[in-house]
């Protein structure tokens, strides 16, 4: 496919914004603080750096919930141990999303106004453009190593694909379209109610008699379909529960769970729609700013009293409404807590930024309303409206910013993420010889910022972690603990290896709940 100026430009631009703003962020070191970018990395590392040989021990280090795309996609990158620990393999993984998720908004909007006059037909993509690749959330978010941005360059892409089937219905197309929604749906599991939405939309696009359209449908569905049923498969072989990665520990079920005492505000959103869906505009509103919101509905609308057929043939585009919906959903079932309210706390906020696509495609169809006033009057009101919004957003600094403000404080600032920086200091001055027994999951952080490496340590992803019983390895020279952690409760469980680890260790360094034990 040949690939336009225009696009080459485009693209060049969002590269360059994309550069200078990772750059920025990392300078300042605000590119590493989120707890679970932390966590994506070391699960890519322990694939890297399994100390098991086995292939398929390897494999089960990709574990749950976090869907596999992001780890599979870092595999390369943190094999660099200065990749690795810095975070930049994260970063760098997300700043190719930030550029791909640009090119392909721009030519989704190119699409959706290819109706408009000629002056606009230029002019609304390049407003597109310009709302997500100038937002500061984004551009943030696309500096660390989360799974924002490579979500959204997967369900873009992919809608770009089935847009482009709709365009001119071809089986070549809607096989492309399948495997890019396929791929999307390892991203995030809002995409799965997208491809579900999606076998519907083929199935009303098709062309054809009723049989021509059961087959193309048939085919897209049985491959978009094969992703999930893969995931069910992964958990269910590996844990025993094929809904494990809804309903296990680490699920936002299971974190809940775990942490009712501080989540027990989330109740009330339980339940209640109304509440729910002013929660998610809140959300969004903290990432892409309150006054495109409306700006945004205002055009939606605007489109939507187009003549059906033609609303229709954009429906695929209408694809990137979803994850709104599946987030109130999700608020409704208890699924997930969120609260984006600076003043009181910031969980989850970042679930806010994927809106941004929607927001950005629905935004430009205003202009055209205000023609009254003149295309250059009309551009220049929703230009400002633009810059004031986002000037307001960095008003006190880009360190103020809602989902900067999230990872700081409960990745940097929070009682525990201080433990760990405390404890991989140490490690860092004090490398311990030999073999290391830890837990890895909550004290993640402590391996890539203490100096240590996954092929030395005994955790719960290993073969070895499950052989021990009565007895420590005479490798083992190290042992560290977290209160709570699943170290201390098999400790707490097993008297004998219990009092063999305080007959053989002794304790050197302790780092508030976190303690390192050596052996005598």
């Amino acid at each position: 496919m040949k690939i336009s100026l225009q696009t080459k430009i485009i693209a060049l631009i969002a590269a360059f914004l994309s550069v200078a703003a990772f750059l920025y962020f990392y300078h300042h070191g605000m590119t590493n603080l989120y707890g679970d970018g932390l966590a994506h990395l070391n699960i890519a590392r322990k694939v890297v750096d399994s100390p098991d040989d086995s292939l398929w021990q390897r494999y089960v280090q990709i574990g749950s919930p976090w869907l596999p795309l992001q780890t599979v996609l870092l595999l390369p990158l943190v094999a660099n141990d200065s990749l690795w620990r810095s975070g930049v393999a994260g970063s760098l993984l997300s700043m190719l999303g930030f550029v791909i998720t640009a090119v392909t908004l721009f030519q989704l909007s190119k699409n959706l106004y290819a109706r408009e006059r000629d002056d606009y037909q230029t002019l609304l993509p390049l407003v597109t453009f310009a709302i997500f690749v100038l937002n500061p959330s984004a551009l943030f978010m696309q500096s660390t190593p989360m799974t924002e941005l490579v979500f959204m360059a997967a369900i873009s892409v992919a809608v770009w694909c089935l847009q482009a089937w709709a365009n001119q219905p071809t089986g070549k197309r809607l096989m492309v379209a399948a495997l890019a929604m396929t791929v999307a749906t390892m991203s995030r599991y809002e995409a799965w109610s997208m491809a579900a939405i999606a076998c519907v939309l083929v199935l009303l696009l098709a062309t054809g008699n009723i049989k021509d359209k059961l087959k193309q449908t048939a085919m897209f569905s049985c491959i978009v379909a094969v992703a999930p049923l893969y995931w069910l498969w992964h958990n269910w072989e590996i844990y025993g529960d094929a809904l494990w990665f809804l309903t296990g520990p680490y699920s936002a079920r299971g974190i809940y769970l775990q942490n009712r005492v501080n989540l027990g505000w989330s109740k009330i959103f339980v339940g209640n729609a109304p509440l729910d869906v002013l929660l998610m505009l809140v959300t969004v509103a903290a990432c892409t700013g309150l006054l495109l919101i409306p700006l945004a509905g205002c055009g939606f609308i605007r489109l939507l009293k187009q003549p059906r057929r033609a609303a229709l043939r954009y429906a695929p585009t209408g694809l990137l409404l979803v994850p709104f919906l599946f987030h109130c959903f999700s608020l409704y079932r208890g699924e997930i807590q969120i609260f984006p309210l600076s003043a009181f706390g910031l969980f989850n906020v970042r679930y806010g930024l994927p809106h941004l696509l929607s927001i950005a495609l629905f935004a430009p169809a205003v202009i055209p309303l205000l023609q009254r006033f003149g295309k250059t009057v009309s551009v220049l009101m929703v230009a400002t409206l633009i810059f004031l919004q986002y000037g307001y957003l960095i008003a006190d600094g880009v360190s103020q910013l809602a989902v900067y403000q999230e990872g700081y404080r409960n990745g940097v600032n929070a009682k525990p993420a201080r433990q760990w920086a405390v404890m991989a200091a140490y490690l860092r001055a004090h490398p311990p010889p030999g073999t290391v027994w830890m837990q890895s999951g909550s004290l993640g952080p402590v391996v890539s910022q203490g100096g240590l490496r996954f092929s030395q340590l005994i955790h719960e992803g290993t073969a070895r972690w499950h052989q021990i019983n009565d007895a420590v390895p005479q490798d083992v020279t190290t042992i560290v603990i977290e209160k709570g952690d699943a170290l201390e409760a098999r400790l707490r469980q097993q008297q004998a290896l219990s009092l063999e680890v305080s007959r053989n260790f002794q304790e050197t360094f302790a780092a508030g709940d976190i303690r390192l034990l050596q052996r005598k």
